[in-house]
């Protein structure tokens, strides 16, 4: 029998998104006056033209700092993908759970080695679940071996039938490490 499990997770605005969207705004406050004074006092199209890119930019800007991770999880395959604004889709990863060497909950977790890769693709820590009650979501981490990436410390937020469908394909030592913590 097939195992397939998928899940979205929206990104947290960061710091940097809301600087971003300040900037994009700012830069647009800038550019209508310009181009209202060149519809005004120098060339009508041009103006117009520049007061509808300016308005379309900005509004492609800022939805762009709008994003969602989803996890796909077939036959302990994990793909993750970035959607960006529901627009652009961008694989961040595949990873195997039997090439997971750690798993748990970030909090818990040591510290990664020098010359590891991070792929960081947590999400809201509460998320509605088929009920429509908010329960929040842990964040985890696993650390694997890549097959292009080499050593790669992976932080997202599953939710737990996501990690039931991953734990059957964990190598062996990795499921009696993950037995005593319990």
């Amino acid at each position: 029998m097939d195992i397939f499990v998928e899940q979205i997770v929206k990104k947290e605005p960061t710091g940097k998104d809301m600087a971003v969207r300040i900037a994009v705004i700012a830069g647009m406050i800038l550019l209508i006056a310009v181009s209202l004074f060149v519809f005004l006092f120098v060339f009508p199209l041009l103006g117009l033209a520049l007061l509808a890119g300016t308005i379309f930019g900005g509004w492609y800007l800022i939805t762009g700092t709008d994003c969602e991770y989803e996890y796909i999880v077939t036959n302990g395959e994990m793909d993750i993908d970035k959607i960006i604004a529901k627009r652009k889709r961008v694989r961040l990863m595949t990873a195997k759970a039997s090439s997971f060497e750690a798993f748990g909950e970030y909090e818990n977790a040591p510290e990664a080695e020098s010359g590891v890769t991070t792929v960081y693709a947590a999400g809201r820590s509460e998320t509605p679940d088929e009920n429509g009650s908010i329960s929040p979501l842990k964040t985890y981490y696993a650390d694997l071996k890549h097959p292009s990436a080499g050593a790669v410390r992976l932080i997202f937020t599953p939710e737990q039938k996501v990690i039931d469908a991953l734990s059957p394909f964990f190598p062996r030592q990795l499921k009696i490490e993950l037995s005593k913590r319990d």
